[in-house]
């Protein structure tokens, strides 16, 4: 009997080894493949979630360094908006006052998305170096252009459009740097065109820029835009175009430049039917109120 008894004893001692031996080795066991692709998922949601949130930081900071949407100096009225085709924007509006003296710059820098972003920052920082409220447009597009030379091959191409604005007199100072050129809508219906600068930035070091002068009379409206407005495509594969964009500033009866502004994003928002953004869209309207 009490052999009997031991060995029960010694099986059962055998049995719970064995229980605790598997449950060791099932502990030290690795994680099955269902386990490992669910973390690896959760890792990416997390670092997705978390470069997110770096990218709308990112952008907020673009768009404080641009300066105010809207704002009014003396009888000039100022509207802008950009919007990002990916995350950052390549497209910039820069304003600066001094008095009733305003300083624009609107610029486009080739490409799109992140690294076109961060090239703005270098951007900001030079306008502010050679840049102001009574800066000459022509030689902040030398000064520019010479350092965007010095760094090629890295740096990119820029385009941009520079004023100097008088609000008290309505004169504008500018210089247009390969920029499409932005139109000036006269109060009886003529469209000029402001085209005297130069190149590009950034394509030919020892490149000319030159400054042209036009006045904003009461009524009139000054718009400026980036490619992607004229380029931007419907279903059809027709691009906007600078007619439509015409056509749209002679439907709208006086108004506020911000009014303005987003009746002609409107038009462009209708014309593209939900289709999205190819590519950076940045519109600017600055208005002589009577």
């Amino acid at each position: 009997m009490l052999r009997s008894i031991g060995n029960l004893q010694s099986t059962r001692s055998r049995r719970n080894s064995s229980k605790l031996r598997s449950a060791i080795m099932s502990s030290m066991a690795p994680p099955s493949s269902s386990v490992l692709v669910q973390h690896e998922i959760d890792s990416l949601v997390r670092e997705k979630l978390d470069l997110h949130s770096q990218l709308f930081e990112a952008a907020r900071i673009q768009r404080k360094l641009s300066g105010p949407r809207m704002f009014r100096n003396v009888n000039v009225q100022f509207a802008s908006e950009v919007f990002a085709a990916r995350y950052l924007s390549g497209d910039f509006t820069i304003f600066w006052q001094n008095g009733s003296r305003v300083l624009v710059v609107l610029g486009d820098i080739a490409g799109k998305g992140i690294a076109a972003g961060m090239w703005f920052t270098n951007m900001a920082g030079l306008l502010q170096s050679y840049g102001g409220p009574d800066a000459n447009p022509s030689k902040i597009a030398t000064e520019v252009n010479r350092h965007l030379c010095d760094l090629r091959p890295v740096a990119p191409f820029v385009t941009a459009f520079l004023a100097q604005i008088d609000c008290h007199l309505g004169q504008i100072d500018y210089c247009n740097a390969g920029h499409f050129p932005p139109i000036l809508f006269r109060s009886d219906g003529r469209a000029d065109l402001l085209e005297i600068g130069g190149p590009l930035l950034g394509a030919i070091e020892p490149a000319e820029f030159h400054a042209g002068r036009v006045t904003l009379q009461p009524g009139d409206t000054l718009v400026a835009y980036s490619d992607g407005v004229l380029e931007c495509r419907n279903a059809s594969g027709e691009e906007f175009g600078s007619d439509r964009l015409i056509a749209a500033l002679r439907e709208i009866e006086q108004q506020s430049a911000q009014t303005t502004l987003m009746m002609l994003l409107a038009a462009l928002q209708d014309f593209a039917n939900g289709l999205p953004l190819c590519d950076d869209v940045s519109l600017t309207v600055i208005q002589h109120a009577h």
